[in-house]
């Protein structure tokens, strides 16, 4: 009969292959190694190869086959098996014993790796206790106390630096070196040497490239880069852990800028590590998505501060950048310090490299949008002095032109009609002086002849010479009222009858002023109005309206 250790993956033999139960407990079995890396599975139990429990001693298992001679419990005999009334009874604390001095003469104390999680950590005075686990499909395949003495407590932690919490914490893979270990009371464990960093960082960006791929194949990459963000994004959610210095800055920098710009800022409060990270970061965009639906928001801005490489792991969750890239709102991520990029930096649609740099460049956006209405303006008020001072000299043309040329058109109207009626007055006094010297021929033949001229004829000459009376008298009439006319269109032109119409002339200095551009402020003027005049002083001055 040969008693086994033997598990779902394992099978380790009390013996060579081959060798006699006795030989094995006489010590003349050797022992096989393993060629594979031997790590950690699971807890086995001694049975027998007939089948049945034989003792409750727990013995670790190992990947691969391992041919184990039991020498040390050299108690153990064939007889001591025996059920009969000599059987031979073993103190528990003889067996531990026994299996830790076999465990210690077969591993030599020897390091060897192992990759498991930690379930949970726990801190006594200088030391620290993990509790190790390794699951597959949500089964739980084997679990296992880990230590860490205080002998190497420091060393390990100075070897992973910023990144020592995080590799520690509950749910966090790692990768170590260690020696086995069994105690009396608390049975089998590992005491931890080394944590292997490279290889959790490795791992992690095995995971990285492998998340970048399926958003690159699923297209959320730029997705939402391609939303519109508003020139002056003043409706904004903020996603964060409250009271973190990141999200402290990120307010006081945006709340208190140079510029004075006031942001209407709502806050959704999140994990931003751990293992609640991810789950509660979807949970606050969707919970901004919904607002953004209701009320309307120009961006959602996410937030964390400074930290570790692990601290950052869970913004290259591939359901976090997926929530990120599916929102219908501008996401813009600031997230570690200078140096670190995580894929939430790829999707979302702007990426700055901490929070006080996404308060600068929401600030900086609406300092642009500002300068850019400043300049347009400054273009537009530039541009409009020009026409202005183009309009304003040309509108000066034809204001002199209106007020200069219906003068100059007057006196030529008024010359024209002075050198008419003076003409008219001496055609008339020709044709008078013609008519009379004629009339006076004509009396003069009348009265030669008047003795000669019968009576019948007096009377025709009489009457020739009366209408002749009456048309001279009639074309004086007309000439005198034609004069009469034009000396009564002139006399309305003239200044005085203006001023009886209302109008009055201002003078500045002797001079007649005939724009407000000729006056400022404070000026002496003096008004002529049809009886007497006013003295006044200049208050203000308005630009002539035109109608449009």
């Amino acid at each position: 009969m040969m008693d086994v250790i033997s598990g779902p993956d394992v099978t380790l033999l009390c013996g060579q292959v081959g060798a006699s139960y006795s030989q094995c407990l006489n010590g003349e079995a050797g022992i096989i190694p393993s060629t594979k890396p031997p790590l950690l599975s699971a807890p086995m139990v001694l049975v027998s190869s007939e089948g049945g429990v034989r003792n409750g001693v727990h013995l670790p298992a190992f990947w691969g086959k391992f041919q184990v001679c039991m020498t040390s419990i050299n108690e153990i005999s064939p007889a001591s098996l025996s059920t009969g009334p000599e059987r031979k009874v073993f103190p528990l604390s003889k067996v531990t014993k026994a299996v830790g001095n076999m465990l210690e003469k077969q591993s030599k104390g020897a390091l060897f790796w192992v990759r498991a999680e930690i379930s949970q950590r726990n801190s006594k005075g200088r030391h620290v206790y993990l509790d190790l686990v390794e699951e597959r499909d949500g089964n739980k395949l084997a679990q296992l106390r880990g230590t860490i003495w205080a002998g190497r407590l420091e060393a390990i932690r100075a070897a992973l630096g910023k990144e020592f919490d995080e590799v520690l914490k509950p749910g966090r893979e790692i990768v170590f070196s260690a020696r086995m270990a069994f105690h009396a009371v608390y049975g089998f464990s590992l005491n931890i040497h080394d944590i292997d960093l490279d290889a959790l960082l490795g791992e992690m960006e095995r995971r990285r490239k492998a998340t970048m791929e399926a958003l690159k194949k699923e297209g959320a990459v730029g997705r939402n880069g391609r939303l519109l963000l508003a020139s002056v994004p003043q409706r904004i959610v903020l996603i964060g852990s409250q009271g973190t210095a990141g999200f402290t800055d990120f307010l006081a920098h945006l709340q208190k800028n140079a510029w004075g710009y006031r942001v209407d800022i709502g806050i959704i409060d999140a994990p931003v590590q751990g293992l609640q990270a991810t789950e509660g970061l979807v949970a606050a965009l969707h919970q901004a998505g919904r607002v953004g639906l209701k009320s309307g928001l120009d961006a959602v801005v996410l937030l964390r501060g400074g930290g570790a490489k692990l601290d950052l792991d869970a913004f290259n969750d591939l359901t976090l950048c997926r929530t990120v890239a599916a929102m219908e709102v501008p996401v813009i991520v600031g997230v570690g310090h200078e140096t670190d990029q995580t894929l939430i930096d790829v999707v979302a649609h702007t990426a700055c490299k901490t929070p006080t740099a996404v308060a600068d460049f929401i600030v900086d956006r609406m300092a642009e949008f500002e300068g850019a209405v400043g300049r347009e303006g400054r273009a537009i008020a530039a541009e409009s002095r020009a026409q202005l001072s183009e309009n304003r000299g040309w509108l000066g043309q034809f204001e002199t032109m209106v007020k200069e040329r219906p003068i100059a058109q007057v006196r030529g109207e008024r010359g024209q009609l002075y050198s008419g009626a003076n003409a008219v007055v001496r055609r008339t006094r020709t044709l008078l002086s013609e008519q009379l010297a004629l009339v006076g021929q004509f009396k003069s033949l009348m009265a030669s002849v008047a003795l000669d001229v019968p009576a019948a004829q007096k009377e025709a000459l009489a009457e020739v010479q009366e209408r002749m009376r009456l048309e001279v008298a009639r074309q004086l009439k007309q000439q005198e009222e034609r004069v009469g006319s034009i000396k009564d269109t002139l006399t309305l032109l003239g200044p005085e009858p203006t001023l009886r119409r209302g109008f009055s002339i201002t003078r500045k200095d002797g001079k007649a002023v005939r724009s407000s551009d000729e006056l400022v402020a404070g000026d002496l003027i003096e008004t002529r109005l049809a009886h007497g005049t006013i003295e006044s002083r200049v208050e203000s001055t308005s630009p002539k309206q035109t109608d449009t």
